[in-house]
């Protein structure tokens, strides 16, 4: 496994299949495809997650593990909590969504899963889950597993949201998700890697999400929401969460061949752009110069970008049991879960 010392972001995509692009500094030169952990390497679509050196990758069956990429080394992560926690008329079940961080206070990462439920006569992405009892409507169970305890375990989850939208944003212990329920209002949920609690909060102002997009990522430190019409010339209308509040930090020029926004670099100097054609660019704000990044997706709305710092952390290895199917759902690729 070559050095990843001189990478400090990582291009996650599918193409044909899953893979994971380092970008070599200084100029964000793509590097060679990472090769993937051999247990995951013929799964279908993969979420990809990294902090503090480490990547997790999962699937909507369930199958997980974390791994190190820069030592080659991988850990198969234990069978799902939840497969035997299926709620009474359960006709279809998979793993949705999912996230990867650390946990300050006790010295641990961890991993969130969530399972979507979907129930008898009521299968499909636009259906409306049915009430099982007249106190709650039953569609997602989640879990989190620590790698201290190399265990997973069943949390609470507030049944508000009923689809999340996949890349989630990480921060400083913290995973935010944009969600929607099932009046089709749009919201943040984000979790807390520490205390392992949900909340939720309003995105910075109302808009028609048939005109408009939203991508999640961090600037400065802070979380931040880029909104954008998906139709036209695109700008971008960058807000920043400060404590309970949002503040307009900027809008953008016109990009020209911009289709979705996928981070900031240098205070927001430069921006990770996913072009018109799938590609990757790189947007100097001062100049307006567009610089192509050559690595290419196979489908809209499926490249991310993920921070990554070297680490010489050590995992066990470990091989991929076979494990009961929980669906027959094809592959998912689409950005919203």
């Amino acid at each position: 496994m070559g050095t990843l010392s001189d990478v400090n972001f990582l291009v996650k995509g599918y193409r044909g299949g899953n893979y994971i692009c380092p970008l070599a500094n200084p100029n964000f030169s793509p590097k060679q495809n990472l090769v993937l952990p051999e247990p995951l390497s013929e799964i279908g679509y993969l979420y990809a997650h990294s902090c503090k050196g480490l990547l997790f990758l999962d699937d909507y069956l369930g199958h997980c593990l974390i791994w190190n990429p820069s030592s080659g080394k991988h850990k198969v992560l234990p069978p799902s909590s939840l497969e035997k926690l299926s709620p009474p008329a359960v006709d279809n079940r998979f793993f949705c969504c999912s996230g990867f961080g650390f946990d300050s206070k006790s010295e641990d990462y961890k991993a969130v899963k969530f399972l979507r439920n979907y129930f008898k006569g009521e299968f499909g992405f636009d259906q409306e889950v049915v009430q099982i009892d007249e106190k709650e409507r039953i569609e997602h169970q989640v879990e989190v597993y620590s790698l201290n305890r190399d265990s997973w375990k069943p949390i609470s989850f507030p049944q508000q949201a009923r689809s999340f939208f996949e890349p989630a944003t990480y921060i400083d212990g913290v995973h935010y998700w944009l969600a929607y329920d099932r009046l089709g209002n749009f919201f943040i949920i984000s979790f807390d890697y520490a205390d392992e609690k949900f909340s939720s909060f309003p995105l910075p102002h109302y808009f028609d999400f048939e005109e408009h997009s939203v991508h999640l990522m961090e600037f400065e430190g802070s979380l931040a929401a880029a909104i954008y019409e998906v139709t036209g010339s695109v700008t971008f209308d960058i807000w920043v969460r400060n404590g309970d509040s949002w503040t307009q930090k900027f809008t953008t020029e016109p990009v020209p061949g911009a289709q979705r926004l996928l981070g900031f670099l240098n205070k927001g100097e430069q921006m990770f752009i996913e072009g018109s054609n799938n590609q990757l660019l790189l947007y100097e704000c001062a100049t307006k110069d567009m610089k192509d990044i050559r690595v290419r997706d196979g489908n809209p709305g499926t490249m991310h970008t993920m921070h990554y710092v070297e680490t010489s952390i050590q995992l066990n290895g470990g091989s991929l049991a076979k494990k009961r199917k929980l669906h027959d759902l094809p592959n998912i690729k689409n950005k919203e879960v």
